[in-house]
């Protein structure tokens, strides 16, 4: 076995976890730093090609193993000295590649059951409504939907490439126009697991406020404000001289495919997250989860949802998209969303199921509260999870730690 080890001064707070396409080692240590003028480096191993890391103005700090091939790595903290041992163990045999096996994490009381067959993360295209000569709505103060739009995808694309288990991608990362279904092209060409355009509403009436959520329907619009909208939208594609009007057969086979039922019963189940968490942050527009007929939503084969993030036709409404802090509490209200559905519903193979298995065993002096704050979840969750009715925990006793507190 190659050891690699990382001296700390103080008990680790990490998160560990193996991606592959190229294959490498991932460990997040929250609240750390390199010591000035030190630097990692591979050498001559035999089973590293090299080692990277960076640091993020939130603390934390990523090194990254870049493996020569897949193996099943083990990791050990422990005392040593007047500090902490972060030993990463790298067996020289390729039968590890096959193995399970259990990690013991910091203070060698975190373990989980992980199975070190390469990990898929899930991949979330994001699209920016209009771009280029499309500018979508226009608010009364000059602004343009295609222009706020693009900044809170970018906010959303930066969250998601901070969370282990999903890789974003952006269907524009400018301003471009795109047609519509060339949007779905790219998603597809990524093998998305989830379409997420977003938008900026408008309405005649400049009253009208709050955040919405679209699935496709297959049965016409759920209300004449979606059939509005849908046909405002879908507008976009003529600009690019793509004419709806000579597609009839194409759309009612796309159509057909539609009516299987999982990819839009995980659509509405996603979007119903999502509007849930828009909801803790400001005014919801409607009672439920809009139903139209949505161009980019129409993928046969991708969860898809449209997010009308505030209407840019009203006044008010139109300041704050503008502002950089509504743009970041959107995006983060979004991601709240897509991580709910997905770690409710982890597929096998995924990093996401992976780290859905964590366990704490009970050590001597720890009390619920601290592996709360120390997993960065809340006391309520590790109850509910666990079961139980009250803080009272014992030595030796194993806790499931919830990934995440929705």
């Amino acid at each position: 076995r190659l050891d690699l080890v990382f001296g700390l001064s103080s008990s680790p707070d990490y998160r560990l976890f193996p991606l592959t396409h190229p294959d490498r080692i991932v460990l997040d240590f929250q609240r750390t730093r390199l010591a000035p003028g030190l630097e990692l480096k591979a050498g001559g191993n035999p089973l590293v090609k090299r080692i990277r890391y960076a640091s993020r103005n939130d603390g934390m700090l990523r090194v990254v193993v870049d493996l020569k091939r897949k193996l099943q790595a083990t990791e050990q903290v422990a005392r040593s000295g007047r500090g902490w041992e972060l030993r990463l163990g790298l067996p020289l045999s390729a039968k590890s590649v096959k193995a399970k096996k259990r990690i013991s994490a910091s203070k060698g009381a975190a373990k989980s059951s992980v199975d070190r067959r390469p990990l898929r993360s899930l991949v979330i295209a994001i699209d920016p409504g209009h771009g280029g000569k499309d500018p979508g709505a226009r608010g009364k103060g000059g602004t343009n939907e295609k222009d706020v739009v693009l900044k809170i995808a970018r906010e959303l694309h930066a969250l998601l490439k901070k969370e282990p288990g999903f890789r974003p991608y952006l269907t524009r990362a400018d301003d471009r126009f795109l047609p519509l279904r060339e949007r779905i092209r790219r998603a597809r060409k990524q093998n998305a697991d989830l379409f997420v355009s977003i938008h900026a509403d408008a309405a005649t009436n400049r009253k009208a406020t709050g955040s919405s959520v679209y699935v496709l329907s297959q049965h016409g619009a759920s209300s004449e404000a979606a059939r509005r909208l849908a046909k405002r939208e879908n507008a976009a594609d003529l600009l690019g001289g793509v004419s709806l009007k000579d597609k009839e057969d194409t759309l009612a086979h796309i159509l057909l495919d539609l009516t299987q039922r999982h990819t839009l019963d995980v659509s509405y189940e996603i979007a119903n997250s999502v509007r849930g968490e828009l909801g803790r942050i400001g005014n919801l527009h409607g009672k439920r989860v809009e139903k139209a007929g949505f161009v980019v939503l129409k993928s046969p084969d991708i969860p898809s949802i449209l997010v009308e993030t505030a209407f840019i036709s009203n006044r008010g409404e139109e300041k704050r998209l503008r502002n950089h802090k509504f743009q970041k509490k959107i995006a983060r209200s979004i991601l709240r969303g897509i991580k709910r559905y997905f770690y409710k519903h982890a597929e096998p193979g995924t990093v996401i199921a992976a780290l859905k298995k964590r366990e704490h065993v009970i050590r001597s002096g720890e009390t619920l509260s601290g592996i709360a704050s120390r997993y960065k979840v809340k006391v309520s969750a590790l109850r509910k999870v666990n079961k139980l009715n009250s803080d009272r925990i014992r030595i030796g006793q194993k806790l499931k730690i919830p990934v995440t507190d929705t």
